[in-house]
């Protein structure tokens, strides 16, 4: 049987103005990561290169006590040839992570094209570099809760450069923060940076499953060379980097599949008044003919109870089919739409926000409370396309793109591009704009469809809940009951994927269905 060899490239940033490597130093770190084999490998190289910088530094004034910003021109007369900064040491670790999963790798320093002198040198490098990736792995260190100043000005240049901006449409994304504490502000920065990203049109993922699927990597990292004694840090940013390469292949075997079918596109109605999100989703579906099978789930109108946060959850390991949470009321929604919920590839959660919130329905919060039981039966919603789509009044000032962002991303989905649609006086004034981004995140949606359908047996039961911080959900993972239960479930999953693959994809042979690397 023919093997399908599908490599993306995932290109990682640095965008550290304290970074060891410029220039050719920055080119063999390539070579460098490919040559370790393994995570013992990984770690003692991560450290010994720690050390390297921490000892350049010292060498450069630290000892004579010099001022920071002669030490700093010391360093930079040296080459850049050795050593690497926190920003490095996290970014490394998930370039291996991605190429453990069979992605080609690439680096560039972000100080090469933006140095501290406030110049930009040599930006057509860089656009080449992006243009030629298919994912892109940005780390930076954290400034008051958000990135640092090349980050910034790298986001600046996706957005003013018309054709750049184009020619990164749909490539994905996944961000490393590297704080000098624990809780550094590690996360504001992963999330504002990734909503930047996807409103210049790329999509997003965060960690992977093992490192309990959240918006990237959390290094923390206090002074020079410290990043290695960060385990559980390094160990998010290496998942960072198998889920960047996880999906980067399925979108990259996408292509040349083509769908027997249409991508299922769910609006999820969450937040209403006088039918408004109704009204707007019932036009949209009609516009979206021929693209996507379209489908409204009416959530708000019924009664959604909250999570009451049980000490396992789900109640039990078993089939994505069955009904697992501990609330079982019949009236509850959530309970009447389980079945429902597991049928879409693209998810729409939509709300509509007005500024007089007399008469507001939603049931928002206690929907994402209660998908709880699908999130921890090992991310039952892996892989979907997400589009937050948020109806708002002009001053109702409710970020709600920015909260479903970051709360379906833990999902282990990804996420497209926030649709919002600006009311005046009761009149939709951006239209077009709603009706054409919707238009396209079904095309994004059927093309990581295609590819996830393609490579439907490259990761068997590749994601699985670890109930990290829980002490009795990760005592009862430990039962056999439970272990046996979890590989039946995962192996029905797979053989699910399978069929769902043979029936859904046209044009695709066998080999290509049930290919592996």
């Amino acid at each position: 049987m023919e093997k399908i060899m599908v490599k993306p490239l995932v290109l990682g940033l640095s965008a550290s103005l304290r970074n060891a490597r410029s220039a050719a130093g920055a080119r063999r770190l390539k070579g460098e990561i490919e040559a370790l084999e393994d995570r013992a490998a990984l770690d003692a190289y991560l450290a010994e290169q720690g050390q390297i910088h921490l000892d350049q530094f010292v060498a450069a004034g630290r000892k004579d006590r010099l001022p920071f910003d002669q030490i700093y021109r010391n360093l930079k007369k040296s080459g850049g040839q050795r050593g690497l900064s926190n920003s490095e040491i996290s970014l490394v670790a998930a370039l291996w992570g991605a190429r453990q999963k069979g992605a080609e790798i690439d680096h560039v320093p972000l100080a090469d094209h933006f140095p501290a002198s406030g110049e930009t040198v040599d930006l057509d490098t860089l656009k080449m570099a992006l243009r030629r990736a298919d994912a892109i792995l940005l780390a930076t260190p954290v400034y008051f809760g958000d990135r640092g100043s090349l980050a910034q000005r790298f986001i600046e240049l996706l957005r003013a450069d018309e054709d750049l901006h184009r020619d990164v449409r749909g490539k994905l994304y996944a961000g490393i923060a590297v704080g000098a504490k624990r809780n550094g502000g590690q996360e504001t920065t992963l999330i504002y940076a990734m909503l930047d990203m996807i409103n210049a049109g790329l999509l997003a993922v965060g960690n992977d499953s093992d490192t309990t699927s959240q918006y990237g990597g959390t290094v923390h990292a206090g002074d020079i060379g410290t990043a290695p004694k960060d385990k559980y840090g390094i160990d998010t940013s290496i998942g960072t980097g198998r889920r960047i390469a996880n999906v980067a292949t399925e979108l990259k075997a996408a292509r040349g599949a083509t769908l027997d079918d249409r991508p299922r596109m769910d609006f999820w109605l969450l937040q209403d008044k006088d039918a408004v999100a109704r009204g707007f989703v019932e036009q949209a579906m009609k516009g979206l003919a021929g693209q996507a099978e379209t489908r409204a789930l009416e959530l708000t109108g019924g009664t959604i109870r909250p999570c009451i946060a049980c000490d396992i959850c789900p109640t039990h390991v078993g089939p994505d089919e069955e009904y697992r949470c501990i609330i079982h009321r019949r009236d509850d929604e959530v309970v009447k739409m389980h079945d429902a919920l597991l049928w879409p590839d693209i998810i729409v959660p939509t709300m509509y926000s007005p500024r007089d919130r007399a008469g507001l329905d939603s049931v928002y919060q206690q929907f994402m409370e209660r998908t709880r039981y699908l999130r921890r039966g090992d991310y039952v919603f892996t892989d979907r396309l997400v589009v937050p789509l948020v109806l708002t009044e002009i001053g109702a000032q409710e970020n709600l793109d920015l909260r479903m962002m970051t709360s379906f991303v833990r999902h282990h989905t990804v996420i497209n591009r926030p649709v919002i649609g600006y009311l005046h006086q009761g009149k939709l004034i951006n239209s077009d704009e709603v009706a054409d981004e919707l238009k396209r995140a079904a095309q994004e949606g059927a093309r990581l469809l295609a590819g996830r359908l393609v490579s439907a047996s490259l990761r068997l039961a590749a994601t699985q809940y670890h109930p990290v911080g829980y002490v009795l959900a990760a005592e009862k993972d430990k039962e056999s009951s439970t272990m046996d239960a979890r590989e039946k479930a995962a192996a029905e999953r797979d053989a699910r994927k399978i069929e769902e693959a043979r029936a859904r994809l046209a044009g695709v042979a066998e080999e290509k269905v049930l290919a592996s690397r």
